[in-house]
């Protein structure tokens, strides 16, 4: 009786209504790695399009200001390099040079330069081997009293191409026994040195050829005992051209 019931049983429930059932998750399988990468390129974007250049618009339209200081020269810095000098003492050749210097100073500085005149005479023949004939002649336009030194003519004859004649003797100022060491020459007074000299002993001058003579007075240091300061302290040169016959 028992079995007959069990099976009963089971064949009630192989027909009776369905059973539902509780679902349940499944687990997913793995996505295997790919072996490419996806790459993704932007398109670069096309530049907008330039206005059009319209001048008349433009000009209207654009006010340009400039202002005084845009234009202004611009004041650059300067440098300066500090330099260091060291000098020596002055040679013979370059004290010679300064002395002379003072002297023509000094001569500059003294006003009988200017107001004492100086001319000269001389014929423009001299015949060969006879003596050479010249006057200096000063006339004072100074306010007072001028002592001229009668110890510091010369001449110097040069050669047509314009070089100084060759010295035969080298001869020194000598004393004229015609004039005192220094003549007194009063305001507005004309006084005449006259000389004569053998040029042909001193110089080797050429029958037939013509010269230039330079006559000079040149006193810069011999000053008057009685008036030092009233001393003519001054060089002139005038030219003659002298044709030896």
């Amino acid at each position: 009786m028992l079995r007959v019931g069990l099976f009963v049983f089971f064949l009630m429930g192989m027909f009776a209504a369905p059973v539902l059932r509780a679902q349940t998750k499944t687990q997913k399988k793995p996505v295997k790695a790919r072996d490419t990468n996806v790459i993704y390129v932007e398109e670069k974007q096309p530049d907008p399009p330039k206005p059009a250049y319209n001048p008349q618009a433009d000009m209207k339209e654009t006010v340009i200001i400039i202002n005084l200081s845009d234009t202004a020269p611009k004041q650059y810095p300067t440098y300066k390099d500090t330099v260091i000098i060291i000098k020596k003492g002055p040679g013979k050749e370059k004290m010679a040079a300064m002395k002379k210097a003072e002297a023509m100073q000094e001569m500059r500085g003294n006003n009988f330069c200017n107001c004492v005149k100086m001319d000269i005479k001389v014929s423009p023949v001299l015949e060969y081997e006879t003596y050479l004939n010249y006057d200096f002649i000063f006339k004072n336009d100074c306010k007072i009293d001028v002592w001229v030194s009668s110890k510091h003519f010369r001449f110097t004859p040069y050669n047509t191409f314009d070089k100084p004649v060759k010295v035969l003797r080298k001869l020194s100022f000598v004393q004229r026994y015609g004039h005192p060491d220094f003549v007194k020459i009063m305001p507005g007074e004309t006084y005449t040195f006259t000389n004569s000299d053998d040029a042909f002993f001193e110089y080797d001058l050429k029958k037939g050829e013509n010269y230039k003579f330079i006559f000079e007075h040149r006193n810069f240091g011999d000053k008057n005992r009685k008036a030092p300061d009233k001393t003519y302290l001054c060089s002139q040169k005038r030219t003659q051209l002298i044709t030896v016959k």
